[in-house]
């Protein structure tokens, strides 16, 4: 008897455990990142000027708070330019390399 009551606790700890295994599924990988995000600091003379961003040509916006911040860029060389809001003055443009995830730069115009 002591045998039957034995082979029926191990049964039921393994049915056990299979009934918890199949309940936990596998956790989803995270997501992998694909494009970069670009973070620009207004420096120089004047930062607190008001300026026209353009991103490989393309108006993105203007700034008034010295920073400004782009999102989805491809992966890859690319120009980024400052003109002053007012007159329309191109005050700077730089080459940055956008990789994957966060990218950091400051643009000096008028420096």
């Amino acid at each position: 008897m002591k045998k039957s009551v034995l082979l029926k606790s191990f049964l039921v700890l393994v049915l056990f455990s299979l009934l918890v295994f199949s309940m936990t599924g596998c956790y989803p990988a995270p997501p992998i990142v694909t494009t970069g995000t670009l973070y620009i600091t207004i420096g120089g003379w004047y930062p607190y000027y008001d300026y026209d961003i353009y991103f490989d040509y393309a108006y993105m916006g203007y700034t008034t708070t010295a920073s400004f911040t782009i999102y989805n860029i491809t992966p890859g060389t690319h120009t980024l330019s400052a003109y002053e809001y007012w007159t329309g003055w191109p005050w700077d443009t730089i080459t940055v390399y956008i990789t994957a995830g966060a990218n950091y730069v400051t643009i000096s115009p008028y420096y």
